[in-house]
């Protein structure tokens, strides 16, 4: 009887150690899956928390490979930072390259600040004379309509390839679109005749779209005398004139605003439509190194608002 009584001591404590060890199990099983709800719960929150808007743009930044054989390989990307999107890139253009001018284009070692949500700004702010003033989704710095002498880029035949770029002190850029069915530059004109294509983003964060075709600028040459000294002096923004607004750009049916390229001046951007911090991109300088002055007392209009 002894015997029977201690193998049955030995059955129920054998039980409970398996019982013991079941819920042991069990409730690291719990913490463990409590674990992973909470870090994929983190992962959804971090990924919701993202702006659509910002990821969308960053997209649009890329390359079509080389197209230059003795230069280097194109790059541009573009990444979210908070309220802004980063646009990096070397300024090699991924389109044929015609020498108009002596050297050939550099790594430029490019990064610009660009807002994902533009606001509209309560006044207009004047594109810089010489220097960058926004880029092409393929990081080609895009400059105003001016030259380093001051005058209209146009003033200057043959300075410009047909795409409407050229290298410069400062690195490759571009002035204004041109096509060719003769070389590849960005687009082709049946690209830019099938309506418009987007070329990239002013600094504002609005975007800018190809226009030749579709639009006319509203700006008029007034002053013929200063076209190749002081083109911004030489135009005048006449409104309704054209179909586009001063800054070059208008809105749409759904109330969103872009800039639209044109065969006249300004040709890309007339002023900034957004709000603005031109600090962080535009270094200054130009095709004749730095910004040229003003003689004493003589202002540069305001950009007229509409």
């Amino acid at each position: 009887m002894k015997r029977i009584a201690i193998a049955l001591a030995l059955t129920a404590a054998l039980a409970a150690c398996s019982d013991s060890a079941d819920d042991e199990e069990t409730s690291e099983t719990t913490e463990i899956t409590e674990s992973e709800t909470e870090e994929n719960s983190s992962e959804e929150t971090t990924t919701a928390s993202s702006d659509p808007a910002c990821e969308e743009k960053a997209a649009q930044f890329y390359t079509k490979g080389s197209a230059n054989a003795d230069l280097d390989d194109p790059v541009s990307e573009a990444t979210c930072q908070g309220d802004v999107f980063v646009v990096t890139a070397n300024g090699i253009p991924d389109y044929t390259y015609i020498e108009t001018s002596p050297g050939q284009p550099r790594d430029q070692n490019i990064s610009y600040e660009i807002p994902a949500n533009p606001t509209p700004a309560a006044e207009k702010t004047e594109v810089p004379r010489l220097g960058q003033a926004a880029v092409t989704l393929g990081g080609i710095p895009i400059y105003g309509p001016t030259e380093g002498t001051g005058g209209d880029v146009e003033s200057l035949p043959g300075i410009l390839s047909e795409c409407g770029s050229h290298n410069g002190p400062t690195g490759f850029h571009l002035h204004l679109l041109g096509t060719s069915s003769e070389t590849d530059c960005i687009f082709t004109p049946e690209e830019v005749a099938s309506g418009p294509q987007l070329l990239g983003y002013a600094f504002d964060g609005y975007p800018i779209y190809s226009g030749n075709d579709q639009y006319t600028s509203s700006w008029e040459l007034t002053d013929e005398s200063l076209f190749a000294t002081d083109t911004w002096s030489a135009h005048t923004y006449v409104e309704g004139s054209g179909d586009l607004d001063q800054c070059n750009g208008l809105l749409d049916d759904d109330g969103s605003y872009a800039y639209y390229t044109t065969d006249t001046f300004p040709y890309i951007l007339g002023c900034y439509y957004g709000e603005v911090d031109l600090t962080g991109n535009t270094p200054g300088g130009g095709e004749g190194g730095d910004r040229p002055e003003r003689p004493e007392g003589e202002e540069r209009p305001e950009p007229p608002t509409e």
